[in-house]
Parts: C-alpha cells; structure tokens; sequence
C-alpha cells in the first residue's frame, strides 16, 4: 500500500497476507483522526471482506476524537463485512480504553500477527 502523511501523523499502510496492517505514527486526535479514515477506506477499497489491523504501538497520544476514529472504523470495517483487530495498545491507550468502557468493544492482540489471528480468514478464526 503505502503510507500518508501530513505534519507530525502519518498512516504507514501495508498488505500482510489478504490483511490490511494500518499503523499511525503520532498522536491520534482531532487534526488526525480524518487522515486516519482516509487511510482506512483506502484499504478497505482494496480488501473484501475488508480485515483490518490498527497498529497502535506508534500512537503517543488518542483523545476522544481518536476513540472515535477506532469505534467509527470498527463499524465501517463490520459493516463490509470484515474485522478490525488492534495491536500494539500501548499502556496510556490501554488505559484510556479501560476508563472509557471501550477495551471490550475491540479484538486485540500484543503484536500484529496475533491481532491478525483474530480475524476470520487462513490462520484466523472463524465465527
């Protein structure tokens, strides 16, 4: 795929065997989260069913605007038809999902390949 980018985010993207692999680098907050949805429909255009990862281990910071882009994303990747799994949670964003409720609503894994097991498909589950 690639990578997109404006001052201080940037999405890199990547196919990893028929799973799109979204890592963004920076803070995932109100000036970002639009650029991070754009990477995503990027991958969705090329994946069906769209199964997606969002690597988090680069994020230094996520407010509620970023929250958003992750809950909007998991609906827009479910409602494909596919499945969005996180990796890489750091300890702040792990802590800001446990607050929010949401570390319940998102699949997770520590690294990208056990993220990726999560997701229906070879290798993954099936539900």
């Amino acid at each position: 795929m690639g990578n997109v980018g404006q001052a201080g985010f940037t999405v890199l993207a990547e196919d990893r065997d028929g799973v799109a692999v979204l890592s963004p680098i920076g803070d995932l907050d109100l000036a970002s989260a639009a650029e991070f949805r754009r990477s995503l429909a990027h991958a969705m255009s090329r994946l069906d069913p769209p199964l997606i990862v969002a690597d988090l281990q680069a994020v230094d910071f996520c407010d509620s605007s970023g929250l958003n882009a992750l809950i909007w994303t998991a609906n827009t990747v479910e409602a494909a038809g596919g499945r969005l799994a996180l990796s890489g949670i750091t300890p702040r964003v792990a802590r800001l999902l446990q607050i929010t409720g949401l570390g319940k609503r998102f699949r997770a894994g520590d690294e990208v390949k056990d993220a990726a097991a999560l997701l229906p498909g070879p290798g993954g589950v099936r539900d």
